[in-house]
C-alpha cells in the first residue's frame, strides 16, 4: 500500500485534531461553516460508545459529571486501541488519574466500571470450547467448568445492589462469578460466598481433582465437618450452576 503523501497526512492530522481540541485550523479545500459537523460527529460516536457501554455509571452521576468526563476524555485522552469497541475500556485508567474527585464522591465508581466492562469484554471475547465430557457427579468427580468465566473482587456491591444506593457502609469484600452461557450468549453475574469463590477458583486452577477430594481442606480453613450437609449444599450449588450453563 503507498504511503500518503506528505501534505495529505498534514491535513489529516489538522482534522484530527480540530474533532476534538475545537480550534478550526488553516486547511485545503474545506467549505465555510461546514467544518464543525466532523467534530459533532466523531464527538457523538464517542459518546454513545461509552454511554452503551458504562450504563449504570450514566445513571449514577450526574447528567452534568457524564458529560463532562465524555468531552474531557474526548479533548485529551490519546486513545491507544484502534478497535472503536474497545476504546471505552480506557476511561477507567483516565478518570482513576484525571478525575479523583468523582471516586471520592463516589466510592463505588471504580468497582461499577469494572464491572460494566468486564460485561462488555465477555460479550465480544472469542468462543472457547468447553473441555469434552460433561461432569459425571457433583460431589464424587471434577466439575467441567465453563471457561468462558473467572471470579472478580469488588469492595462494594456493584453487581447485586444499584449503585445509586450504595454507601460507604456497604464497603466490604465481595465476590462475583462472570461467565458467558453458551446458547444465549447472556453474560451471566453470580454473587458467591468466600467459600464458593474459593471452590469456584480452586476447581478452575486444576481441573482433575474433585469437590470431595477438597473436603478435608475445607473442614480445616472454613470450619465445615458436617460432609452430609456440605455435600447437599454443594449438590444443589452445583444444579444452579448446571442451568445456568456455568457447569457442562
Amino acid at each position: 500500500m503507498p504511503h500518503l503523501k506528505d501534505e495529505t497526512h498534514e491535513q489529516q492530522s489538522l482534522l484530527a485534531k480540530y474533532t476534538r481540541d475545537g480550534i478550526e485550523p488553516e486547511m485545503i479545500g474545506v467549505t465555510e461553516g461546514r467544518l464543525h459537523h466532523y467534530r459533532r460527529l466523531v464527538f457523538n460516536v464517542i459518546r454513545e460508545s461509552l454511554s452503551s457501554t458504562y450504563p449504570l455509571t450514566v445513571n449514577l452521576l450526574t447528567q452534568k459529571e457524564w458529560s463532562v468526563v465524555c468531552q474531557e476524555f474526548f479533548e485529551s485522552h490519546d486513545c491507544v486501541h484502534p478497535q472503536v469497541w474497545r476504546m471505552p475500556e480506557e476511561l477507567i485508567a483516565y478518570i482513576a488519574e484525571h478525575r479523583q474527585d468523582l471516586h471520592e464522591r463516589y466510592p463505588q465508581l471504580e468497582d461499577l466500571l469494572q464491572l460494566e466492562w468486564l460485561e462488555a469484554e465477555y460479550y465480544m471475547m472469542k468462543d472457547r470450547n468447553f473441555p469434552e465430557g460433561s461432569s459425571k457427579d457433583p460431589i464424587a468427580a471434577p466439575w467441567n467448568l465453563n471457561p468462558e468465566s473467572e471470579i472478580a473482587s469488588f469492595a462494594y456491591p456493584v453487581h447485586i445492589k444499584n449503585a445509586r444506593f450504595i454507601s460507604p457502609t456497604d464497603k466490604g469484600n465481595y465476590y462475583c462469578l462472570i461467565f458467558r452461557q453458551r446458547t444465549s450468549g447472556k453474560v451471566k453475574f453470580m454473587n458467591l460466598s468466600p467459600f464458593l469463590a474459593w471452590l469456584i477458583a480452586t476447581l478452575k486452577a486444576d481441573e482433575s481433582i474433585s469437590p470431595q477430594e477438597l473436603f478435608p481442606v475445607i473442614a480445616k480453613e472454613f470450619g465445615v465437618e458436617d460432609e452430609a450437609l456440605l455435600t447437599e449444599q454443594l449438590g444443589n450449588f452445583f444444579d444452579k450452576l448446571r442451568s445456568d450453563e456455568m457447569v457442562k
